[in-house]
Parts: structure tokens; sequence; C-alpha cells
């Protein structure tokens, strides 16, 4: 019963109060020494965490959960758990390990002929993807997810599908598919009642419209992202948020990038606190470009190094050919 006092506040966003609930499921359950009972709130702990952004406590719990799973011989939840894992190592920046996971999760998935699990294995390889920049890679898994998706009606499942589907599309140099995606999740969402992940849907809609030049209605919809973030306890979206608040209030007035140093040193503050190293190394690009516009020369090249070193280190070869060709511009504008 404490477990499913905790399932429902989190599939309704609040993974506050799912935390709490599963601390309390799990403690009862190791106080009966019954790993059958303890493996479901370690496992809803784990996703919990990781939508309040704690990936460093997060990681081990779904790292356990895959192993007490595959013990338990309950092959679906170790599919969905090391399916997960992979959202959870991508931020970390253990890039390897988030698709070794996710592709151990998907082999399941199809050994047990289970839809609904292929289709969450599918999706977090596309959120794989996406913290790594293969923008190709995640449109193609967030087609096929939604695709089985829509053919079990799991509804759930296209909603977020679609969401990230808009990120990946608008950073792959269609923002007028994004938008069109994440305005149609954000219908869906409504219809199933839920609010997880609004933060991200929001801060990404902004990055369409700044790309579509349509600026008038970014600032307001960036706080409203910072807001739902602020509401979920979810500082991964509010670091998205505030990176494209930066982005937008430069846009709108690249004379004075002084406007937008506030935001995005926020950004960077909560990424190097939650530990989101694709997402901090991004927003090391973002700073920089502010940096080169006021004239600070050397501080933007510390920025794009650092960005270049962490590129690297993830193989996230989309991000780091164009902190590269930044840094060229800057040493020729030198």
């Amino acid at each position: 019963v404490l477990y499913w006092l905790g399932r429902i506040p989190y599939v309704l966003g609040d993974p506050q109060t799912a935390v709490e609930y599963a601390k309390q499921s799990l403690e009862l359950a190791e106080r009966l020494g019954d790993e059958a009972l303890a493996a479901p709130p370690v496992n809803l702990m784990a996703r919990a965490y990781s939508l309040l952004s704690e990936f460093a406590k997060s990681a081990p719990l779904i790292e356990r959960s895959v192993e007490q799973m595959r013990r338990l011989g309950n092959k679906t939840e170790e599919a969905s758990a090391a399916a997960y894992a992979g959202w959870v190592l991508g931020n970390l920046g253990a890039c390897e390990s988030a698709f070794q996971y996710v592709e151990r999760g998907l082999h399941l998935a199809r050994d047990i002929q289970n839809p609904f699990t292929e289709a969450a294995a599918i999706f977090f390889h596309g959120v794989a993807s996406v913290l790594r920049g293969e923008w190709s890679q995640a449109i193609t898994d967030f087609e096929e997810a939604r695709r089985i998706a829509d053919r079990t009606g799991d509804l759930f499942r296209v909603y977020i599908a679609k969401l990230w589907q808009g990120w990946a599309c608008t950073r792959a140099g269609d923002p007028g598919r994004g938008r069109i995606l994440i305005e149609e999740s954000f219908a869906l969402s409504a219809q199933i009642g839920t609010k997880m992940m609004h933060s991200y849907g929001k801060a990404n809609l902004a990055a369409a419209l700044v790309a579509m030049g349509e600026l008038d209605a970014v600032v307001p919809l960036c706080q409203e992202a910072i807001r739902l973030a602020e509401e979920a306890g979810d500082r991964f979206g509010k670091g998205l948020a505030h990176r494209m608040l930066a982005e937008a209030l430069f846009c709108l007035d690249p004379a004075d990038p002084q406007k937008a140093e506030s935001p995005i040193l926020e950004a960077i503050r909560i990424q190097q606190e939650i530990g989101t190293k694709p997402e901090l190394a991004r927003s090391y690009v973002s700073y920089a470009r502010l940096l080169k516009a006021k004239g600070e020369m050397e501080k933007a090249k510390e920025h794009l190094s650092s960005a270049i070193g962490m590129f690297k280190e993830m193989g996230m070869a989309w991000d780091l050919a164009r902190a590269e060709q930044a840094i060229r511009e800057l040493q020729t504008a030198v």
C-alpha cells in the first residue's frame, strides 16, 4: 500500500511525495527481510530521485533495481529498470554505460515480447541519444516508441515521446516540427492529467520559437518553465529553462549581452550542482557566446575549452564539432 501511495503521485508528476512513501515502503520491506517487497520501492525511489534531478542518488538505486529484478526473475521490471538507467547514467556523463543498460533492457523486452516495455526501452534509447546529441537516432527512436505505444493505447508513453521528439527535431534543425510535437504533447498531458516533464517541454518550446525567430512569447514561456520546475522540484528542467531564458534575452538584444548573464550563470550553477554533464557542457558553450559578445575573449576560450574536453569524454560528436568551430572563430576574432 505504501508503494502504491508513492507510485500514483510519481505518475502525476509529484516525485517528492513519491520518495516519501517509497522510503517508508522500503524501510518496512527491509525490516521484514523480503527482497520481493523491497524491489518495487527501490525502483520507484530511483525514478523519483531522477525527476528531482538527484542523479547521484538515483544511479545506485536504479542499478540495484536492475540486479534485484534479475535475481527475482522479473524480466519485465529488469528490462524497464535497465532502460531507465540510460536516462540516469546519461545525465551523469556515463554515456557508454547508459547505452549498455538501455540495450540490455531493449533485448529483454523483445525477448519477453512485452510491447509496453519495448516502447519504454526504445524511448529511453532516444533519451540517451538526445543527451549525447545524436538527434537523428533520437528522432527514429521516438517515432518507433510512439508507434508501439499508439498500438497498445499507452497515451503516457506517446505523450513523453512526442515531448522529447520535439526537442530532438528542434536541435536537428526542424524547429517547426519540434513546436508542433511539443504542443501536441501538452494536449495529451492535459488529457491524461499529468504535469510530468512540463518544464522540459516549455523550455524546449521556447528553443523552437527562438530558432523560428518568434521571440515575443519566449521570455514568459521560459519564466513559466522555471515556475513549473520549482513546483515539481525539478532542477534539471530549471537549468534548461534558465539557459533558454539567457539565449532568448541575448537574441532579443544582442547589443546588451549583460542582460543574459545572470540566467546563464544560474543554469551553470544548477547543472554543476546536480551533475548533469551533457547539459552543463552545452551551457558552457552558450555562456562563451555571451562572453565573446562582451569582448571577454580569454574567459570565453576557457569555457569553450572546458566544454570541448567534456564533449570528447562523453563522445558527443555533434556538440564537439560546434564547440570546436566556435573556438576557431574566437581565435580568428582575437
